[in-house]
């Protein structure tokens, strides 16, 4: 997996004001593809190229020549920035028909969680766009033992919704968020075994203890946290947590919407790697809450 971050200066460049100043200095088709872009960066920051040059009607050099006439080496890096842009400014270019602070405190409570939670995901989107889930689900969907480990409010939260999500795939799966069993289960695996931490800042002891134990005995670790960090050099593969908090005291943080959406990302990884082997196990589930009148087939798997 690519490990690589961003330095700050490719942190600080402003996609969107450069698009804008096209607007100005471009001309038709390259226009056309600017417009395109600014009403809806979201697609165009994650959409396949020739989805984004069918919606613009240009072709699909024309989306190469505008990431140059940008400053950008190519469209990969025009579109890394867009992505980067939507995490950081996500609020302002979804912005409400009112500013923020003139609505009523529910209004302001809305806004401001839904728009935490858009910059959580864009961000995560960005930083996994070049990730492949692949080699993890295969080791994760053969794997005779899985343990989850995380410690804290988020990550334990993290570990145990990933455990939920992979025992209803027929999948022999443990979490942990005691400090001293993520130790000691750690220390009997073998090495057909997987364990899974997770940490928001890569520096929580007893994930790393456990991650190191586990590999010392053969196991395959896996980690979710922050690049660069104790944990990310721990573990044998990462999957990067990349958040901005907004410094809101009030609000509780946007960092948790990330971590769900790595615990979707692997959860559906692996789903997709068993194939259809994990509808019986998924039917079983459905069919053990019919007894509590849980019958609609629309409505998720758990309450």
């Amino acid at each position: 997996m690519d490990k690589r971050v961003p330095d700050d200066s490719e942190r600080t460049v402003d996609i969107i004001a450069r698009l804008q100043d096209r607007l100005e200095r471009g001309r038709g088709a390259e226009i056309r593809l600017v417009e395109s872009i600014l009403a809806d960066p979201q697609f165009a920051a994650h959409a396949p190229i020739a989805q984004i040059a069918e919606r613009a009607g240009v072709s699909e050099p024309t989306i190469t020549r505008l990431a140059r006439a940008l400053g950008f080496p190519g469209t990969r890096e025009m579109r890394f920035h867009l992505a980067q842009a939507l995490a950081i400014g996500g609020a302002y270019l979804r912005e409400p028909s009112a500013p923020v602070e003139e609505l009523p405190l529910s209004g302001q409570v809305v806004a401001k969680v839904a728009s935490g939670a858009h910059a959580a995901l864009d961000l995560m989107s960005m930083a996994l766009a070049d990730i492949d889930l692949e080699p993890m689900a295969k080791e994760i969907s053969r794997a005779s033992q899985i343990l989850v480990y995380g410690t804290g409010g988020s990550s334990s939260f993290a570990a145990v919704e990933l455990q939920n999500r992979l025992f209803r795939l027929g999948l022999h799966v443990t979490a942990h968020t005691d400090p001293q069993l993520q130790r000691m289960s750690a220390s009997v695996l073998e090495p057909k075994a997987v364990v899974i931490g997770f940490s928001v800042s890569g520096q929580a002891a007893s994930v790393m203890d456990a991650v190191t134990i586990a590999r010392q005995y053969g196991a395959r670790a896996f980690v979710v946290t922050t690049p660069n960090s104790p944990l990310a050099a721990a573990g044998d593969d990462i999957l990067p947590l990349t958040f901005k908090e907004d410094g809101n005291l009030y609000k509780p943080s946007s960092m948790r919407y990330a971590l769900l959406s790595a615990v979707d990302m692997i959860a559906m990884a692996t789903a997709l790697t068993l194939g259809k082997k994990v509808l019986e196990p998924l039917r079983r589930v459905r069919h053990s809450l019919a007894s509590q009148n849980i019958k609609n087939p629309n409505l998720p798997i758990g309450d």
